[in-house]
């Protein structure tokens, strides 16, 4: 395509250099305004490519994390109240929805609080962000521990954190549950 224009420019200069005495330069500044005009635009889309990539590339490593969850809720139910325990929360409900890919919702409570040693060790734990899709129960520890960060705040005496949602569908998501309001008098 570059060889088209420069052969498209060339042709043009020929033409009207007949006409008109050109200065020096101008077929060369000419085809450097092209060139780099072309190498924007490349890199405009070169860009825009590359973010499509990044959205598609994001989406699949979500749907591998929540089809992983899903395995390990039938796999290995009994681990997930473990793994909750390790986080200061037990497994209070969940529910199954009655389909295809039997998505559910795992409802946690507030358990007890966490000492600093545990805290810094289920950090190092979950440090690592490209092991999510591949192990759930990362996943899972990460969520119950950023609930616990909430609580520990405790930036409203008026609403305490007592609990924690997971809902896996096409992807995993947490909700965060906080008490009725105190009537301050």
């Amino acid at each position: 395509m570059k060889g088209v224009l420069v052969a498209a420019m060339l042709v043009a200069a020929a033409v009207g250099g007949v006409a008109a005495p050109v200065r020096a330069g101008t077929v060369g500044d000419v085809m450097l305004a092209v060139g780099n005009w072309v190498n924007e635009a490349e890199a405009s889309f070169t860009r825009w490519f590359d973010s499509l990539w990044q959205r598609i590339a994001v989406s699949d490593r979500e749907a591998r994390a929540a089809d992983a969850f899903r395995q390990m809720v039938v796999l290995s139910p009994d681990r997930i109240d473990a793994l909750a325990g390790r986080a200061g929360y037990a497994l209070s409900t969940y529910e199954v929805s009655r389909g295809d890919r039997q998505d559910f919702v795992l409802r946690f409570r507030h358990d007890r609080d966490l000492d600093s040693v545990e805290r810094q060790s289920l950090t190092r734990e979950v440090a690592d962000p490209a092991q999510f899709d591949l192990r759930p129960d990362l996943a899972l520890l990460r969520i119950l521990l950023d609930a616990a960060d909430w609580r520990d705040a405790a930036s409203d005496s008026r609403f305490l954190l007592t609990g924690v949602e997971v809902q896996v569908d096409d992807i995993v998501t947490s909700r965060l549950i906080f008490s009725e309001p105190k009537v301050a008098r």
